[in-house]
């Protein structure tokens, strides 16, 4: 049951073309683990022939400079995630691999909105992303596969109430369905309740013995899900879980 990050990244790589990972972040805090694995993963990734990435939290202009150069531009703090080191190290090691960078964000300036953060816009948004995913897959050759890193549940491909997730949008929109995998499930989101922060210690306690054995992070497919594992498997392939769960 118990499988490593390599070994779920290549089980999604044969079951689809798309294989769509998560970080964890809450405001410009994130999970740097989250991100530690992701650059774990490249390797893997471009032995079973991946050579595109694309990123939420990248843009135009920094895509354009970084593919040309194969350098991360400098940029400010007024940058959010791109002035992070970890997340810098994680784009850098793509690079690194040769492979090409990709830009899914929307402009938000083509999209001025007085209320962003209302889910009518939300949805906007995600479904815009979903649609300039599908328009970089049919520039490509039929036979390339594809990374997406996402953040938080927008991998998810299912709705969540009334939000469509990017994950969703994309599958609707394209026909493809892609490989997900969850990396967020165990991190120490300030909203959970203190209950819901029991439950997810206890799972972690109950099986400490075979996530030190693969290093402290590991993971599973939604199908061979543990009874204990309380919380919903819909619109996720595949799970990862971890003792390294603080937002910083």
């Amino acid at each position: 049951m118990w499988r490593t990050p390599e070994e779920l990244l290549e089980i999604g790589l044969r079951r689809s073309r798309v294989v769509m990972m998560n970080e964890a972040h809450h405001g410009l805090k994130r999970c740097i683990r989250t991100r530690r694995i992701g650059q774990r993963i490249l390797p893997i990734a471009h032995k079973a022939g991946v050579r595109y990435l694309a990123m939420e939290a990248l843009s135009s202009f920094f895509v354009e400079e970084a593919n040309h150069t194969r350098q991360l531009p400098e940029v400010g703090v007024g940058m959010g995630y791109l002035h992070q080191p970890d997340l810098r190290a994680l784009i850098q090691a793509a690079l690194d691999l040769g492979w090409t960078l990709i830009a899914y964000e929307i402009n938000f300036q083509n999209y001025p909105s007085d209320e962003p953060l209302t889910i009518e816009y939300a949805n906007l948004r995600v479904e815009e992303q979903a649609k300039t995913l599908i328009r970089v897959l049919k520039e490509l050759p039929s036979n390339a596969q594809l990374l997406v890193w996402c953040g938080n549940a927008n991998v998810t491909k299912t709705s969540v109430r009334e939000w469509t997730p990017m994950g969703y949008q994309f599958e609707l929109l394209s026909g493809i369905e892609p490989f997900v995998i969850d990396q967020t499930r165990t991190v120490k989101f300030p909203q959970r309740s203190v209950e819901q922060q029991q439950q997810i210690e206890q799972f972690l306690r109950q099986f400490a013995s075979e996530l030190i054995k693969k290093g402290g992070t590991a993971g599973f497919l939604a199908e061979e899900a543990p009874v204990s594992f309380t919380q919903s498997c819909e619109g996720v392939d595949a799970f990862l879980v971890s003792f390294l769960n603080d937002l910083e």
